[in-house]
């Protein structure tokens, strides 16, 4: 087995830093039967030591880094770990901070020889917004007409306003691409869950014409790539492989339940509605990661790893 398999520290750490540390993630890790992992948003700069000790000692490997991290200390009101500062921000002091933040994760992915920092690469204003979008879904249904209105008015909004915040965006990754270039990183741009949300599917092309360059990459995240399906703006997750397959440096590995009317990601694998094994391909250069959710129970959890493992042996086995 020499596939790069791990977990998102998502689906131990909640917002307010109240587990109980690093020690016990790395005792579920072993109870997972994995070694690997991907440090999110929510990893504070004070357990970093202890996780360099660990790298360096080789009892742990981190793959990759969600950016922000560390975690961004005094997070304003109504802003998240992902998104507290936004690279394709009107306001020039937030992208600067945004930027700043991104360029730290560098560093810290350097130090933990993490291969890749994973990215949301922004948003472009609509109307009506992606999340308003999803909810008109949820509540009238994809075939409905009032959503498909609204869906058409969400399209030519984006259009409309997509030639600043792109650039905006570019003038951000111009940056922080020759940053990763400098410390051997791989950036990684995220499909996103929202409509409304950079890269859609063409603009991933736009973004890797536009470097050319082995340190950007595109990461494919599971869970996103199937909601945004579902509600009819990409014709399935194969869509994304046959433009884009030799492009992809990871995934994030997770599974969509339709809950109550609702769409809802990152369960674990096997329970909910995509078929991995008719994706998921082995390679000793990609990274795959489940980013999961607390709300999934663990043994959930240890039977989704086994799924993927299971997949990509046989995958292994095949080539």
């Amino acid at each position: 087995m020499n596939y790069k398999l791990g977990i998102s520290t998502i689906y131990f750490v909640s917002q307010n830093f109240n587990y109980n540390g690093w020690e016990q993630i790395k005792q579920n890790l072993v109870k997972l039967n994995l070694q690997n992992l991907e440090l999110n948003v929510d990893i504070p700069i004070s357990w970093m030591e202890n996780i360099e000790k660990d790298v360096n000692n080789k009892t742990i490997k981190i793959l990759s880094m969600h950016n922000f991290c560390p975690a961004v200390e005094n997070i304003p009101s109504g802003k998240t770990g992902f998104n507290v500062y936004n690279l394709n921000s009107e306001d020039e002091e937030e992208r600067s901070l945004a930027i700043k933040y991104t360029l730290r994760t560098i560093d810290f992915a350097q130090r933990l020889n993490a291969e890749v920092v994973v990215l949301h690469t922004g948003n472009i204003p609509t109307e009506p917004t992606g999340w308003e979008l999803y909810k008109f879904a949820c509540k009238f249904g994809v075939n409905s007409k009032l959503y498909k209105k609204y869906k058409d008015s969400l399209l030519i909004t984006r259009q409309k306003n997509k030639k600043k915040y792109f650039s905006l965006l570019l003038n951000s990754l111009d940056r922080i691409v020759w940053y990763a270039e400098k410390k051997n990183v791989v950036v990684g741009i995220e499909t996103r869950f929202s409509a409304d949300e950079i890269p859609n599917f063409e603009e991933v092309e736009e973004i890797l014409s536009y470097y050319k360059t082995k340190y950007v990459r595109y990461w494919h995240d599971f869970g996103h790539a199937e909601i945004l399906s579902k509600l009819g703006f990409v014709d399935g997750h194969q869509a994304y492989f046959n433009k884009y397959s030799e492009f992809i440096k990871g995934y994030h590995i997770h599974d969509v339940k339709v809950d109550d009317g609702k769409l809802v990601d990152h369960f674990a694998p096997g329970s909910g509605t995509i078929k991995f094994e008719n994706f998921l391909k082995f390679s000793d250069d990609k990274i795959y990661i489940l980013e999961i959710h607390p709300k999934e129970k663990f043994d959930n959890v240890i039977s989704g790893v086994k799924i993927i493992k299971n997949i990509l042996n046989n995958q292994q086995g095949e080539s």
